[in-house]
């Protein structure tokens, strides 16, 4: 064989083993994100009796973490402090409530989504 043709089969080989490894993903990707997601639910039914408590457990850590953003520091008493150094913390406040809101009410608004969506 030529080089040139032997170089042509290596790419023909090569492109279709990628081929045939997409294939396979494709095929049993979502088989697999299935039995994860169904192992996932399982394991978080175990977890249901618990709702409130870990309710109450993340409105009390937000609550703390905006008591800490928001408290006025005592070596910021005497001169303003930098203004990055207090909106970072504030910022991040307020992103993890917004995403703890979002997650403590999803049973009422998931359904409304889903139903929209398809």
């Amino acid at each position: 064989m030529k080089a040139a043709s032997r170089a042509a089969w290596t790419q023909i080989g090569a492109l279709t083993t990628a081929g045939a490894a997409a294939a396979t993903i494709l095929c049993c990707l979502p088989f697999a994100t299935g039995i994860i997601g169904a192992g996932v639910a399982a394991v978080g039914a175990q977890f249901a009796p618990f709702q409130p408590y870990l309710v109450a457990t993340s409105v009390a850590f937000l609550a703390f973490a905006f008591y800490r953003a928001y408290r006025s520091e005592p070596s910021c008493a005497d001169d303003p402090c930098a203004p990055s150094v207090v909106r970072r913390p504030r910022r991040a406040v307020w992103v993890v409530a917004v995403a703890v809101t979002l997650l403590l009410t999803f049973e009422w608004w998931v359904n409304w989504v889903i139903y929209w969506m398809l």
